[in-house]
């Protein structure tokens, strides 16, 4: 018998607004760092796929995000609509971009242009976290589980949030109903008057 899994720990709002603040978005570093925190908060992306990221990825009509065969866990391909907030701190970033990409395809780059690595955001996210005075340990995976709960909490239902975070079985996604049982007490109590 597996053992127990254990529930995902998430960001309250005002932890993650203050993870948020945390950049200096008036220099480039901060800029880009800003949007990829935005962007595992907002779009649920893993460390790796925000590096695998192409700038032609992002369909900049539509708001949308498409995650390659090569990027996705399990070869997973994806299209991922992006809010309003994510989608505009991504446009913010992009004509920073171009002071630094030198022609390189991914839309986070380092400042000569090269490819982040995922090292770096889970450092940056820490080093973010602990500055914002959060206590427990946030690393990108923290945000990821946050967008999932924050999906249940506005009323996305199981399916909905198991095709947003690119889930092969809804066994995983299912851990994510038992960390706001809040909502499902205030379901109960509203239903019979």
């Amino acid at each position: 018998m597996a053992p127990p899994r254990l529930l995902p720990k998430v960001l309250n709002a005002d932890q993650l607004d203050a993870l948020l603040a945390r950049p200096n978005i008036g220099c480039p570093t901060g800029l880009r760092n800003r949007a990829i925190l935005e962007l595992l908060a907002g779009a649920g992306l893993r460390a790796s796929e925000v590096c695998g990221v192409y700038l032609r990825d992002i369909d900049w009509k539509r708001s949308e995000l498409r995650i390659r065969t090569e990027v996705g866990k399990g070869g997973r391909e994806a299209v991922l609509p992006l809010d309003e907030r994510t989608f505009s701190w991504l446009e913010r970033w992009k004509p920073e971009r171009r002071h630094h990409a030198a022609g390189a395809p991914w839309l986070f780059v380092t400042l000569k242009g090269g490819q982040l690595d995922r090292r770096y955001v889970w450092e940056m996210t820490s080093r973010y976290a602990r500055k914002a005075g959060i206590e427990d340990p946030v690393w990108p995976h923290r945000l990821r589980h946050t967008f999932a709960t924050e999906l249940l909490r506005d009323g996305f239902d199981l399916r909905e949030v198991q095709s947003l975070m690119r889930h092969a079985d809804i066994r995983t996604t299912v851990i994510y109903t038992h960390v706001a049982p809040e909502r499902l007490a205030a379901k109960v109590r509203g239903r019979r008057r």
